[in-house]
C-alpha cells in the first residue's frame, strides 16, 4: 500500500514539475491526500496479543498434578469366612435315606436294658406252615414261651405273663424251660416275673404285642411268617382281607438271663 502511494506521489510531483494543465486541475480539484489520511488499520493490527490469550498451560496444572484415586483400605475388606453347616458337610439325620427293609425280625431293644435280669432274644410269629392257619376256623393261636440262662440252658420254675398280670405260667409245665399260654382275641406282651419257689422277682423286657389279628401284626412279621408274599402283599391284604386268619396267630418268645 506504502509503495503505490509512494509511485503515486512520485508522479504527481513530475507532472507538476512539468507544469501540466491537466495535474494542475486535478491538483486543484482534489486535494494531494496526505500520509495521515490514510488507515491506520496497519498500525492496530500488528497489535501483539497479549500473553493471556496465547493458549498456554498454567504451570499449576502440571506442578500441582489432582490426586490420584488411591483405593481407600475399605476396598480390600475380605469378607468373613462363611460358617460351616453341619447339614452341608455332614449329611442331618432328615437328609439320611431310610434303612432298607429288614431281612429279619429286630428285637424290639437293640441293645439290653443294664440292670436287668432277663432280655428278650426271639420274638417272631409262628411260620403259616406250623400253625396250620385258614380261612375255616383252624389253627393255634399260642404263645410259646422258653426262658434259658447266660449260658443258653433251660432255666424251669420261673414265673412268666402278661404285663397286665392277667395271666401267667411256669417254665418247665411244656419241657426244660418251656410253658405255653393260649391266646384269643386279644394281644398280650410277655414278661419274665419271678422264681416261682422263693418269690424272688426278677426285672425282665417285655416283648411287643403278641396280638391274633392280621391287622395288629406287623406286615414284615406276616412276611417272614408266610402269611403273605412280601410287604407289599401283607399290606394289600391288611386293607382288604383284614380277617384273615383271625383269632388263630401263634407267637414265640425267648427270654435269657443276663448273669
Amino acid at each position: 500500500m506504502r509503495v503505490r502511494l509512494a509511485i503515486f506521489l512520485l508522479l504527481v510531483s513530475l507532472l507538476a514539475a512539468c507544469n501540466s494543465p491537466a495535474i494542475s486541475l486535478v491538483l486543484q480539484a482534489s486535494p494531494t491526500p496526505t500520509a495521515t489520511s490514510l488507515p491506520t488499520s496497519t498500525a492496530t493490527s500488528t497489535t501483539t496479543p497479549t500473553a493471556t490469550h496465547t493458549p498456554t498451560s498454567s504451570p499449576t496444572h502440571t506442578a500441582t498434578p489432582l490426586p490420584t484415586n488411591t483405593p481407600t483400605p475399605t476396598s480390600t475388606y475380605t469378607p468373613a469366612p462363611t460358617p460351616t453347616s453341619t447339614s452341608s458337610s455332614t449329611p442331618a439325620a432328615s437328609d439320611t435315606p431310610p434303612p432298607a427293609p429288614p431281612t429279619s425280625t429286630p428285637l424290639p431293644t437293640d441293645t439290653p436294658v443294664p440292670g436287668l435280669d432277663f432280655v428278650l432274644t426271639l420274638w417272631r410269629l409262628v411260620p403259616n406252615k406250623l400253625n396250620g392257619c385258614g380261612n375255616d376256623g383252624s389253627g393255634n393261636h399260642i404263645i410259646f414261651i422258653k426262658v434259658v440262662d447266660a449260658a443258653g440252658a433251660p432255666l424251669d420254675g420261673l414265673v412268666v405273663g402278661d404285663t397286665w398280670n392277667n395271666v401267667e405260667d411256669t417254665t418247665g409245665r411244656k419241657g426244660p424251660g418251656l410253658t405255653e399260654i393260649p391266646l384269643y382275641a386279644n394281644a398280650m406282651e410277655i414278661t419274665v416275673k419271678r422264681d416261682a419257689a422263693t418269690g424272688q422277682p426278677y426285672t425282665s423286657q417285655a416283648s411287643p404285642p403278641n396280638a391274633s389279628y392280621l391287622t395288629d401284626i406287623p406286615n414284615e412279621q406276616l412276611a417272614e411268617a408266610g402269611y403273605c408274599a412280601n410287604i407289599y402283599h401283607c399290606q394289600w391284604m391288611r386293607e382288604n382281607d383284614p380277617w384273615f386268619c383271625g383269632g388263630h396267630y401263634s407267637w414265640e418268645v425267648v427270654f435269657q438271663r443276663t448273669y
